[in-house]
């Protein structure tokens, strides 16, 4: 497993138990990711767009007083499709074995106007609250709930694997827990409330699972199934080009696993 050190942004490789305490980088992809190879270069690197999100989550990092972080762009060796396989059949353990996982809402804006980080509820809001119309709702950045990071396949299994899940606008600034909106987080994805708590994703059927990933997004086809793989608890190999057969492979693991027959509603 390779690793940013986030005060000297070297990448060093750890193995089995050497491996220290992490955070990681939950984001959406965009044009301008760091590579590997182009994290070796500091040239290269700061010329690119997606580095500043890179550099802001080290600085994050180092707030919580850790000295490693964990980013999928440039910690696997993509070249490699050995390592990439590696990597997808291991990535949902390592979002759960992080210390924190930084989600980036690069679409969200920033507001300072708004009540966010600190907490506030806009005027009015307290009588709502006391007369019960707006119980458990923390009124949540309507961007927040619009964002593309809850479109995503991959964001998936970041969003249910890790313990510890901070929110963070475009500008780096933190708006939310997911360990506070566990309620709202489950209106948003549909991911049921007591998985987002904590409870393993085994605990809720296989179809309702699916329903999950079924307004998702990935920009391969095969990444439907390849990003599913920790939620079914599944390690299957990859063949980018195999395109919907990744899907149906998926499901005859499942079912070989499994005598839920919800899966069939899929």
């Amino acid at each position: 497993m390779r690793l940013i050190n986030t005060r000297t942004l070297k990448i060093h490789q750890f193995h089995g138990r050497t491996v220290p305490l992490y955070a990681i980088l939950s984001h959406t992809w965009g044009d301008g990711e760091v590579s590997l190879q182009d994290f070796h270069s500091e040239a290269i690197r700061a010329s690119k767009r997606g580095f500043a999100k890179i550099k802001n989550a080290c600085q994050e990092a180092r707030n919580q007083r850790l000295e490693y972080l964990w980013v999928d762009t440039c910690c696997i060796d993509k070249t490699s499709s050995a390592e990439l396989g590696e990597a997808i059949n291991s990535m949902y353990k390592w979002y759960q074995g992080s210390a924190i996982c930084f989600a980036y809402l690069e679409d969200m804006a920033h507001s300072p106007s708004s009540s966010d980080e600190r907490g506030e509820l806009p005027e009015g809001s307290l009588g709502r609250l006391r007369s019960g119309s707006a119980t458990r709702s923390r009124l949540l950045d309507p961007t927040f709930k619009t964002s593309r990071w809850f479109t995503r396949g991959w964001t998936l299994q970041e969003l249910i694997a890790p313990a510890n899940v901070h929110f963070y606008n475009q500008a780096w600034k933190k708006v939310e827990e997911k360990t506070n909106i566990t309620a709202e987080l489950e209106t948003i994805t549909g991911v049921d409330e007591i998985v987002l708590q904590g409870a393993s994703p085994e605990e809720v059927s296989v179809g309702k699972r699916m329903s999950w990933a079924s307004e998702r997004d990935t920009t391969r086809q095969e990444d439907v199934a390849y990003s599913l793989f920790g939620i079914f608890n599944v390690n299957l190999p990859l063949i980018y080009g195999e395109g919907e057969k990744a899907f149906f492979r998926l499901q005859e693991e499942i079912f070989r696993q499994s005598d839920d027959h919800t899966l069939f509603a899929w």
